[in-house]
């Protein structure tokens, strides 16, 4: 069965502490679990896909004040944490990178193509924050799911997800289960 592993917003800004909009400390625990996922996956010749926030100042996340500049195109802090950058870099092969403006990494890109492209029947996914960008991309999967793709498996990895809202967290753990039927490990 092909498998694909879903990175989101494993970026700079949002998972190391000095990030504009990180996790705090739950960003930075999932690290050597996405670090250790990523190498199975890439030892099963399973791709990767690495969903991240693609910002620019006028976006209106930012201008609007609803969140701090973070993830601008160029920064330092929109790049892919160094400890998973390091893995995908020696296999450019089974590393797709999507860029995306809104917390549904689905939405208005190229996400569901690639995996059905790819074949994948099973989308493993981790990331932060598991109550927003994670959320929305799980549903997006989930619409995805129901009205065009019903072989689609998705898992939520629970030690690959974190967020600074540990209430949000465990809500949407539980709404995974409950309301899209997700498989979360």
């Amino acid at each position: 069965m092909a498998k694909a592993l879903l990175l989101v917003d494993m970026s700079k800004d949002f998972i190391y502490l000095d990030g504009s909009l990180n996790c705090g400390p739950a960003g930075m625990s999932i690290v050597g679990y996405c670090r250790e996922l990523v190498r199975s996956f890439l030892d099963a010749g399973h791709i990767v896909i690495d969903a991240r926030d693609l910002h620019h100042p006028d976006d209106y996340e930012i201008r609007s004040g609803l969140f701090p500049p973070h993830n601008i195109e160029g920064t330092h802090g929109q790049e892919l944490i160094d400890e998973l950058a390091q893995l995908l870099q020696g296999r450019p092969d089974l590393w797709v990178r999507v860029f995306k403006k809104h917390y549904n990494a689905c939405f208005r890109t190229p996400l569901c193509e690639i995996l059905r492209q790819h074949g994948v029947r099973q989308v493993h996914v981790v990331g932060v924050c598991t109550d927003i960008c994670v959320r929305y991309t799980v549903s997006g999967l989930y619409d995805w799911k129901v009205s065009e793709y019903p072989e689609l498996e998705i898992v939520v990895h629970e030690r690959g997800v974190a967020s600074f809202n540990e209430v949000g967290h465990a809500d949407s753990l539980r709404h995974f289960r409950q309301a899209f039927g997700v498989n979360v490990c």
